[in-house]
């Protein structure tokens, strides 16, 4: 099996433009919110469904970022709050304890591809400061992501650890 950062890396290597990757960034965001929004729908833990709800926007934000810069090759205002879902996990996890830290690692994952995703990019713009400040700007943000989801799921099995 390989891993999946290497085949981000080769897909990446077979596009022929930057707006071909933008593009790519475009459908992975939206992808990604569609991902998070059916979660946030079905998952029993109140705070875990908020966690989504919040990720489902964050990525339509993206999403609209890349269009933006697509459009005008300028490079909008990135905001990023970073919420503190934590102390929302004080409660036991629902029945479906196994699926719903399955959800959020298979979100860790989803928002570490895409930090990986963008950093690349950003090394493919080298030649284009502010293209390259971009990318690592949305990087950035996917971090932000992966540190709040590591950082409920740390919560989330100290908890169950004290129990």
């Amino acid at each position: 099996m390989k891993d999946v950062l290497h085949e981000i890396a080769e897909e990446l290597g077979k596009l022929d433009s930057i707006d071909e990757a933008i593009a790519m960034a475009i459908d992975i965001e939206e992808e990604g919110m569609g991902y998070y929004s059916e979660k946030a729908s079905v998952i029993g833990n109140e705070a875990a469904s908020k966690l989504y709800l919040f990720l489902a926007e964050e990525e339509k934000k993206h999403a609209e970022y890349l269009k933006q810069y697509r459009e005008n090759r300028k490079i909008p205002e990135i905001e990023f709050n970073y919420p503190k879902f934590k102390a929302s996990f004080k409660e036991e996890f629902s029945d479906e304890k196994l699926e719903e830290i399955g959800i959020l690692l298979a979100a860790l994952r989803f928002e570490r591809k895409n930090e990986y995703f963008y950093m690349e990019l950003a090394k493919k713009s080298s030649d284009d400061d502010a293209q390259r400040v971009f990318f690592e700007k949305m990087a950035a943000v996917e971090r932000s992501h992966y540190m709040i989801i590591d950082e409920l799921l740390d919560s989330a099995t100290e908890f169950r650890m004290q129990t």
